[in-house]
């Protein structure tokens, strides 16, 4: 019956077993349906209590606000076959022959939980009673880079370039697409105000089965490594899978040892390129120092799995081949090592800024990407050989991007790309056109 559940159009398990929060606190469904939040239309995938105002965590009980009338009619439409619009990027990527968030959570938890037991405390007002047992934190906005395609909402460190930006007479198109409320930024430190979040927590926490971190940049936010001792320490570590992202950047000895009590640990290591790619995308790290991170973090204890997680972007999509290739020829013993060519490297396309989207390609360029693509596709069967017999076209999510950025033109805004490029290029003193010649070639 599971499966059954699972297969229901627009069904996703998470708004039944999940709890996330936003950078700035408020209470959300999850990550993915926030992430398509525009100037236009904000905060979409946030909670909200009766009265319209937003389920702020750094003063709100999540029990107490796990059946609005938003999280009841989302669980009412789901159990309908409906597809809600707040969750239209997972449709959208799914359109794509992308496995979606909604999808592969689908998959996982139907392997640990009984959808029915869970389906069969839903009410016929779509009601519940709160258990979670997956934990979504998103702590704060503290990091260490400033990614190009970044914002000051999810990096402190983007702040100072965001104020040097928005003073540099850039258009009213390139204005909408680097939107920051400043009204957020003391909301940031919501996990350091709230009380009540961790009482709940703790209240909560041996029903948990895993837990999500993100940041900001989570290895240098010291609640995140206090979180990781508690489980520790109160023994619940050991139930407990734990995922997060890191840039890599900072390699803590402490952290190491923590991660051996856990029943898993998945590392998610965001990395968009290599050498000098690497170093615009990823600005200010260094090429060196990312190298140095991948040796240390490939040395980790049998419990960790690194994944390289790639956000595919206008920027890198030309330059993706490389990477796959640079990345097989590696051999890494710990790092991304699946038995099917989507493993090789972990593809996430960006949807904001739009700006840099794979779509804004001119058509010229866009094709060839195509035949790169199917290069290296044809490169890897010949040259690579799968655990388990499995060809690279399974579960291909190159192919995927390929799609996404060939379903819709928006090369209207490449010239927006191009503005905004020069500009943050001024501001860091860095160069797109010479990084990335083949961008250069279609100004």
């Amino acid at each position: 019956m599971a499966r059954l559940l699972k297969d229901i159009d627009g069904f996703c398990i998470l708004p039944f077993i999940h709890l996330s929060t936003r950078t700035d606190g408020r209470m959300q469904i999850c990550c993915t349906a926030n992430s398509s939040s525009t100037k236009e239309e904000q905060y979409i995938g946030c909670n909200r209590k009766d009265d319209g105002s937003f389920v702020e965590l750094h003063k709100d009980r999540p029990e107490d606000n796990w059946n609005t009338n938003y999280m009841k009619k989302l669980r009412v439409d789901m159990l309908q076959g409906n597809r809600p619009n707040v969750c239209r990027k997972c449709y959208k990527e799914e359109e794509s022959g992308y496995r979606s968030k909604r999808i592969w959570e689908n998959d996982l938890w139907a392997k640990q939980l009984d959808y029915n037991q869970i389906v069969d405390k839903v009410n016929a007002d779509g009601s519940m009673p709160y258990g979670i047992h997956y934990i979504d934190m998103k702590l704060g906005n503290k990091c260490n880079l400033a990614c190009v395609m970044c914002n000051p909402s999810d990096s402190s460190l983007w702040i100072p370039d965001w104020n040097k930006l928005k003073k540099s007479g850039i258009s009213s198109q390139v204005d909408s697409q680097t939107y920051w409320n400043k009204n957020e930024a003391g909301a940031y430190n919501w996990y350091r105000k709230s009380e009540t979040y961790w009482e709940s927590l703790k209240e909560n926490i041996d029903q948990l089965y895993s837990v999500y971190i993100i940041g900001g940049e989570p290895t240098v936010n010291p609640e995140f490594k206090k979180f990781l001792r508690d489980c520790v320490e109160t023994d619940n570590a050991g139930h407990i899978d734990l995922r997060f992202n890191t840039n890599g950047q900072l390699l803590d000895e402490e952290l190491k040892e923590l991660y051996t009590h856990f029943k898993s640990v998945t590392l998610h290591l965001s990395m968009d390129g290599t050498h000098d790619r690497y170093t615009y995308i990823r600005y200010p790290g260094t090429w060196q120092d990312q190298l140095d991170s991948l040796h240390w973090h490939d040395q980790l204890s049998t419990n960790v799995k690194v994944e390289i997680d790639c956000t595919a972007m206008a920027l890198n999509a030309w330059h993706l081949p490389d990477f796959i290739i640079w990345k097989i020829n590696q051999k890494f013993k710990n790092i991304t090592v699946y038995p099917n060519f989507g493993g090789m490297i972990g593809l996430h396309i960006l949807w904001q800024p739009s700006m840099l989207s794979v779509q804004v390609l001119p058509k010229a360029l866009k094709e060839e990407i195509l035949v790169r693509y199917d290069n290296v596709i044809k490169w890897a069967n010949t040259h690579h050989q799968p655990r388990e017999g499995k060809g690279v076209n399974n579960n291909n999510r190159l192919k995927a991007v390929a799609n996404h950025m060939m379903s819709e033109d928006k090369s209207d805004q490449w010239p927006s790309a191009i503005e905004y490029l020069d500009k943050m290029d001024s501001i860091r003193n860095t160069n797109w056109r010479t990084t990335f010649p083949e961008l250069a070639r279609h100004e």
